[in-house]
């Protein structure tokens, strides 16, 4: 089974690659292929060492998910891991008091890129990017070469939860979207877990934004990129039940947690903290394309999966992978070469390649 799906995804790429029409399929858990209209991929197989990297991590959950020191309010400075650059220089800066990481590669041309990826690297609204979060934007740097990719280091708990830390980022945006008029570019958030969050956030913020005056030609942001997001900080769906035995990583005790500290005084159900209840439709009104990668074997992923049908209703574009028993951020696992991790990567990236194709920029 995997030949095949392995196969149907190579030959979308060659297909992608040459301008023809992509075969758009899902898998059931009965091994058949369906077609279907929706863009939508759910791949059931995994590799033995992608299981046994599971076993491995399992025990140490708590330990990866330790915080690490509380951060000061504000966006916090960081030190890239040289380690983790590759073949990428990183450059260091602020847009309206927020430090952003951009990566430069050598080879590449000194041409303004008119695409530039905004990425929101997650860690319970609480922790600093790791070494994973950097490797994978300088391979995403070097694999997508008609964007500028940037690490975004938004503020932290527990100083700086939703209602100081996203005021922040709204300013942030407000000028990133200034410079992205005067310099001609277009914009994809994008964010894994917590970040996924963000980028959700900041998407429907700009959105909104753009509606009111629609007078100056297409939305800033034209995407949005959310590796398994957290999307309702409610947690009250039952399957988060079902999923949380299987999870390696994380559980409800966890992402209660981690909502709470978040939201601290806003109440769950505010759209703010839990996009999952804000009006999706925006994107649609503002050309906002939202894709997304979700995992079998994450606990976020049921309230994940209600979102993706909320957008598919909204009648908002986008492209989603579901991976069968996979953990949380599978596509991470990239940086130690894991088959699914790998996979997952190159997913984003021919989807990321396929929206500058589709661009109107």
């Amino acid at each position: 089974m995997q030949g095949a799906i392995i196969e149907l995804v190579e030959l979308n790429r060659f297909h992608h690659r040459n301008g023809l029409p992509t075969i758009k399929f899902l898998f059931r858990e009965d091994a058949s292929i369906i077609s279907t209209d929706a863009n939508f991929f759910n791949i059931i197989n995994r590799s033995i060492a992608n299981a046994a990297a599971q076993k491995l991590v399992s025990p140490f959950s708590s330990l990866i998910l330790k915080p690490g020191n509380p951060q000061p309010s504000g966006s916090p400075q960081l030190t890239p891991p040289k380690n983790a650059q590759g073949t990428c220089s990183i450059e260091e800066s602020q847009i309206a008091n927020t430090w952003v990481y951009t990566f430069r590669n050598q080879s590449r041309s000194k041409t303004e890129a008119r695409h530039r990826i905004c990425y929101f690297a997650g860690g319970g609204f609480r922790g600093l990017p790791e070494k994973e979060h950097w490797t994978l934007c300088s391979d995403l740097s070097a694999m997508l070469p008609d964007y500028e990719l940037s690490l975004v280091r938004y503020p932290l708990i527990p100083n700086s939860p939703a209602s100081t830390a996203l005021p922040h980022l709204e300013r942030f945006c407000d000028a990133l979207v200034q410079q992205s008029r005067r310099e001609n570019f277009r914009i994809t958030f994008f964010g894994d877990s917590s970040g996924g969050n963000i980028a959700i956030v900041l998407g429907l913020y700009v959105a909104c934004q753009y509606l009111e005056n629609t007078s100056r030609g297409l939305c800033p942001v034209e995407a949005v990129m959310a590796m398994c997001p957290a999307t309702d900080m409610r947690n009250e769906n039952p399957d988060i039940d079902l999923v949380e035995v299987h999870d390696p990583i994380l559980s409800r005790k966890v992402i209660e947690e981690v909502a709470a500290g978040w939201r601290a005084e806003l109440p769950a159900s505010d759209p703010r903290v839990s996009p999952i209840l804000a009006d999706l439709s925006v994107f649609k009104q503002a050309g906002i394309k939202v894709d997304g990668v979700t995992a079998g074997y994450d606990t976020l992923t049921p309230d994940a999966i209600k979102f993706r049908e909320k957008l598919a209703e909204c009648g908002v574009d986008g492209d989603w992978l579901q991976w069968e028993k996979q953990m949380h951020c599978f596509p991470l696992l990239s940086a130690f070469h894991v088959h699914e991790g790998t996979e997952g990567k190159k997913w984003i990236v021919d989807v990321l390649k396929k929206n500058v194709d589709d661009s109107q920029v």
